[in-house]
């Protein structure tokens, strides 16, 4: 008797050592620009998240509102923090905290927003979609409004056939958990993700050249041309500050939204579908202009156009990886 006890002992610790090994040397990255406050809240839920969690490493993107020595005084070593002398943007940031993770063996890395915060077992729930499918790389949470917080903000996108065009699962619909526990989609938001070291390794890092905005489009799109899969874990939820940063300077948010959407379709049309995209482009930016003209908001007319002529004149189209 004493044996076969020892024996279910034995294989019951294999298991668990194995589902351990699924998420084991987490890295969380999150990128910093003079929003101090929210960023001390955002690894604050972090820390309360309830599970493992090797580093949480911050990178400053050369703040001057004191982010830096604020970072220093509530978490003190426990924190890596990254200091940028000025702002290299969303992508190159990123990276930055990307590669030293990877330095130090990271097997995961968790990218997120520094203007959102997680649930207390946002963690959990995430770990738990690793070890129930071993064949996702890139998992995304249910994203969630911070002023309305039952109401999903983003819960992954999928391609329309035929198009780079995508659209958005379930926004703008009421959270009560009714998903499957795991949702295969085609892109998720940078505002968070996990996704697995061997993703980076083979494809690389994000796409410099976007600077803010689409990058994580261009990753998961290459990551998926490579034959990684991507889901939503739809029990892991997080709030967005639906967004704290671009509010501060929305031309500049909407030339570089128009901007680097049209990088992304120049960069992988194939045939038909770059007529296509210039026509549906084309279109969509008469109608926000129209929607802009209607509400008031004349001054973002010119960032949209100039976003618009930049991406189909003026730019040189190039492909894939932009470098770090």
């Amino acid at each position: 008797m004493a044996w076969i006890l020892l024996l279910i002992t034995y294989v019951n610790s294999k298991s668990i050592s194995g589902k351990t090994k699924m998420l084991q040397s987490l890295f969380a990255v999150v990128v910093n620009w003079n929003l101090k406050d929210d960023t001390i809240n955002c690894v604050e839920s972090l820390l309360a998240a309830g599970k493992i969690l090797e580093q949480i490493i911050i990178v400053d993107n050369g703040s001057t509102d004191g982010s830096v020595s604020a970072l220093r005084a509530r978490f003190g070593p426990s924190l890596t923090l990254i200091e940028c002398q000025e702002n290299l943007g969303f992508a190159r940031g990123s990276n930055l905290g990307i590669q030293y993770a990877l330095d130090q063996s990271a097997s995961w890395v968790l990218l997120l927003n520094n203007d959102a915060y997680v649930a207390p077992t946002f963690l959990t729930k995430m770990e738990n979609a690793v070890e129930r499918n071993e064949g996702i790389s890139i998992i995304g949470p249910v994203i969630l409004y911070h002023d309305f917080p039952d109401r999903i903000w983003y819960f992954g996108n999928r391609l329309i056939p035929g198009l780079l065009a995508t659209y958005s699962l379930y926004r703008g619909h009421i959270y009560h958990g009714q998903f499957p526990s795991l949702v295969p989609v085609d892109f998720v938001n940078g505002c968070g993700m996990l996704v697995k070291s061997d993703v980076f390794k083979r494809i690389g890092f994000f796409d410099t050249a976007y600077f803010m905005y689409g990058e994580e489009i261009d990753l998961c799109w290459r990551a998926r041309i490579a034959g990684f899969r991507l889901a939503v874990a739809t029990q892991a939820r997080m709030w967005h500050k639906v967004s704290a940063s671009s509010n501060r300077d929305r031309p500049a948010s909407r030339y570089l939204r128009i901007r680097n959407q049209i990088r992304f379709y120049r960069a992988y049309s194939r045939g038909l579908q770059l007529p296509v995209m210039l026509a549906f482009t084309w279109l969509r930016a008469f109608i926000i202009a129209l929607g802009d003209l209607t509400h008031g908001r004349v001054s973002l007319i010119s960032p949209l156009i100039r976003g618009w002529m930049y991406g189909w004149i003026n730019y040189k189209n190039t492909v894939g990886y932009g470098g770090k």
